[in-house]
C-alpha cells in the first residue's frame, strides 16, 4: 500500500470496515454509534463529514453498509 497512502501523517483507508466495531441499523446509525468506528477510519474529519452529509443528504438516501457516515440530528447541532 506503500504508494497509495499519505505521507504526514501516514496513513491510509481500506474500503471495508471490521463489523466487529459495528454495523449499521436497517439504514440508520446514531452519530454516537458511528462514531466509535468513525473517529477510527476518518480522524478529526468524522464530524466534519457528518455535518456535510446532513447538509447534502439529509434524508440518508446515499447510504452503504461499507462507508456510513451518519447525518446528525437537530439535537447535535449541524
Amino acid at each position: 500500500m506503500k504508494p497509495y497512502v499519505s505521507n504526514s501523517p501516514r496513513a491510509a483507508y481500506l474500503n471495508y470496515r471490521d463489523h466487529d466495531i459495528g454495523v449499521t441499523n436497517n439504514g440508520y446509525t446514531s452519530y454516537d454509534q458511528a462514531g466509535i468506528w468513525g473517529v477510527k477510519y476518518f480522524g478529526n474529519n468524522f464530524r466534519r463529514l457528518a455535518t456535510v452529509k446532513t447538509k447534502v443528504d439529509p434524508h440518508n438516501f446515499f447510504r452503504n453498509e461499507q462507508s456510513s457516515i451518519p447525518t446528525l440530528s437537530a439535537d447535535q447541532g449541524n
